[in-house]
């Protein structure tokens, strides 16, 4: 495969630049300390762009790579530890278990280390890339153009991981004060930030992302680095939870699918095990093969593919009124009894996800965004081009859909149940709608823990870490009370 190729070419440039960066603390080891000849120092990093696209490669890298354990590896795990929080999906006592009970997000618990501590770990690479390129004396402006915008698309991309995980809802409070804004990488003396408003943190984050569209290209070298359309995307998503700007919502996602959606939608990775990213359907994904793989700390494949070998954990399972709403001539309908159990909610199993050792990982999908822009002309007032958009993806996935003749809130609720029917086991997207529309998740009876959500629940988000806190002098100690 042509991405494989490129991506290798690469891995022994990149593999030195990772031997030599920490990854906590790379900007300590080449910006407070450029003698140490030990390391690489930042005029060697930002020299050329060859090792700055190095540099970035390692990044995107990171994105994978092992941490601490099975739950706590990378933005895979972050995805599905949201994923496992909801009604349609059931996980086993293993992995994930404390996700799939809510009992994860006390202070010193791993769930929430691990999601703080990566998150901005990343937004530090981010800073980091940012500021040595704008100080790189090395590189054209048009380069540095296009470098500082793949950092400020990092960086909002992970201040959005950090929103969704340890604050409210933002329409609910948007003053709460719970995330310290790095606009600069971290170096041995830095102290930390106070706090700011929810409110400023997503004005960061959209302002970043406008700023990296402006600078972005349709160009890149592969499907796992960012371009135009990713920031696009993610913009996007941004705009589902600050709910003011649905037109802005919608033009992004049409240029991020190509604006016909009966052409968009199409996939080849239904029945196929979701693992290529050369599925003209996949906008951004996360490349593995045998060499650079995650093993068997790869979510969701790990633990919802009872079938392949090998199978590690055979941990997921489908609730059975989930599994419900598809008919019987959809080819998202990959469910079936494996185990004959009298046990219920180990009735269905999906095949949705193949675990291999080198499939690739979805971030963006077109048909995510063609369900954007459909939510989006709802907000709008135009059900109808919302209804060709909704039947656009029905009418591909099931031969037999009926248009939507929906309205008012029945269409939105259509639209939601899509997005699950779509994107399940992938980002949690049940977790996602269920906070920003300010939803209750209610798990059905067949539940191995059937614990209900309020709306605007605390268990919606995280605690500080004690970590962070202790470390920290400006986080009051009151901030988890």
């Amino acid at each position: 495969m042509k991405m494989k190729k490129i991506i290798k070419l690469k891995r022994f440039v990149i593999l030195s630049l990772l031997a030599v960066f920490t990854f906590v603390g790379c900007s300590e080891e080449f910006l407070d300390d450029p003698k140490n000849t030990d390391g690489v120092t930042a005029d060697v990093v930002f020299g050329d762009k060859a090792t700055v696209e190095a540099f970035i490669t390692g990044i995107f890298r990171l994105f994978r790579r092992q941490y601490t354990s099975v739950d706590s590896a990378g933005l895979q795990s972050i995805y599905f530890a949201r994923t496992i929080k909801g009604n349609d999906l059931i996980q086993a006592p293993s992995w994930y278990l404390f996700d799939y009970a809510h009992e994860n997000r006390e202070p010193t618990y791993r769930r929430t280390v691990f999601n703080w501590d990566f998150s901005y770990d990343m937004i530090n690479q981010a800073n980091t890339l940012i500021l040595g390129v704008t100080n790189s004396s090395a590189l054209d402006d048009n380069a540095k153009k296009e470098y500082i915008a793949v950092g400020k698309t990092l960086r909002a991309f992970y201040y959005f991981q950090l929103a969704l995980d340890f604050c409210p809802n933002l329409n609910t409070n948007s003053s709460i004060s719970r995330l310290p804004i790095y606009l600069e990488p971290a170096t041995g003396a830095s102290e930390g930030n106070p706090t700011s408003p929810l409110s400023e943190v997503y004005s960061l984050i959209v302002s970043d992302l406008k700023a990296a569209i402006q600078d972005l290209t349709d160009t890149r070298i592969g499907k796992s680095y960012i371009n135009k359309a990713v920031a696009q995307g993610i913009l996007a998503r941004v705009l589902l939870v600050t709910q003011d700007d649905w037109s802005l919502a919608s033009s992004l996602a049409k240029d991020v699918y190509g604006g016909n959606a009966a052409t968009a939608v199409p996939s080849s990775s239904y029945g196929t095990g979701f693992l290529d990213m050369t599925d003209p359907e996949w906008v951004w994904a996360m490349y593995q093969d045998a060499v650079e793989s995650t093993y068997y700390y790869g979510a969701p494949a790990n633990l919802t593919d009872h079938l392949s070998a090998p199978a590690f954990y055979k941990a997921t399972y489908v609730n059975t009124n989930f599994v419900a709403t598809f008919s019987a001539t959809d080819e998202r309908n990959l469910f079936f009894d494996l185990y004959g159990s009298s046990t219920p909610y180990r009735e269905f199993i999906t095949t949705k996800f193949s675990f291999t050792l080198e499939e690739d990982f979805a971030i963006m999908r077109k048909s995510e965004m063609v369900l954007i822009d459909a939510e989006a002309q709802y907000h709008m007032g135009n059900e109808g081009p919302a209804h060709d958009l909704l039947f656009a993806l029905q009418s591909d996935r099931d031969p037999n859909a009926v248009k939507s003749s929906n309205t008012g809130q029945a269409l939105l609720d259509e639209i939601l149940l899509e997005r699950r029917k779509e994107m399940y086991g992938e980002n949690g997207v049940e977790f996602f709608d269920a906070k920003r529309y300010r939803l209750p998740i209610d798990r059905d009876p067949v539940h191995r823990v059937e614990i209900d959500l309020p709306a605007d629940s605390e268990l919606f988000w995280l605690k500080i870490p004690q970590k962070e806190i202790d470390a920290n002098p400006n986080i009051d100690d009151s901030i988890n009370s």
